[in-house]
């Protein structure tokens, strides 16, 4: 009892300095007037949400540019990542095969991307969104390798190898098996790597090249203008796609373990 007692004081402490930061900016997104040391704004107003919606249609604009992005890397790394790590699993030296996925994570973004933009200028990838999407592709496919990497496990190998025994061809095999087994993994993998893409600053803003403008160059855009009120209040258009899919679906945080749902 005491030990669950403290876990669940922990759990809302976790909740409560989870939730700090994104309170801190839908305040900021209201307030008129916040000085130091007030731990509250002395004034509220809505014109930051005022000059939001007054600049909606482009940024509905980029807000749908952005989505596409991130869906588009989201399952591309997901299927290949999940083929993949079928590859790697039934290889001898698995860990070294998962130790190259970890390899992009190495280089850093901005590093990369400067890297790639000479030769993406070249083949004339720069500044469209085609060039964006190959750049974040390298990054969310390794993490889907590494995440996909789990789901094969004895219990699913023995299934597979149950279900062929049995005359399931390749194709029935995964679609049949393979697939509704990993469904909750999956639905992670691509939530998370499509978030790689939907955050993303660096590889956007070098191989974008000022003319793939995503919501988060956006954000950075009012950070820079100055005006800290707008920059929160974009923040939290920023943050809300993402939260409001948790609260839909906290399994796309953590499914379950994947044998689960085959009992």
């Amino acid at each position: 009892m005491r030990h669950a007692g403290w876990r669940r004081c922990l759990d809302r402490a976790l909740v409560v300095l989870i939730g700090l930061p994104f309170a801190l900016l839908v305040m900021l997104s209201l307030a008129r007037s916040w000085r130091y040391p007030a731990l509250w704004p002395s004034a509220w107003q809505f014109d930051q949400w005022g000059a939001v919606g007054a600049a909606w249609p482009a940024l509905a604009t980029t807000l749908l540019r952005s989505a596409l992005l991130a869906i588009s890397v989201g399952l591309l790394a997901t299927a290949a990542g999940f083929l993949t790590s079928r590859v790697v699993a039934a290889r001898r030296n698995t860990r070294a095969w998962l130790a190259l996925g970890v390899l992009p994570f190495a280089i850093s973004p901005v590093v990369y991307a400067l890297c790639l933009g000479q030769a993406f200028a070249w083949l004339d990838l720069s500044g469209h969104m085609l060039g964006v999407l190959l750049a974040q592709l390298p990054f969310a496919y390794a993490y889907a390798v590494l995440l996909c990497h789990g789901y094969w496990t004895r219990h699913s190998r023995e299934l597979g190898e149950l279900a062929h025994a049995l005359g399931a061809s390749d194709t029935q095999l995964w679609w049949r098996v393979h697939l509704p087994l990993a469904r909750g993994l999956l639905g992670m993998c691509l939530f998370q790597t499509a978030l790689m893409s939907w955050f993303d600053f660096a590889l956007v803003r070098v191989i974008g090249a000022g003319r793939v403008q995503t919501l988060t160059l956006a954000v950075f855009d009012y950070f820079g203008s100055g005006d800290l009120r707008l920059a929160a209040t974009a923040s939290v258009l920023l943050i809300l796609p993402p939260v409001l899919a948790l609260l839909l679906d906290p399994r796309l945080l953590l499914p379950a373990p994947a044998w689960s749902s085959a009992r």
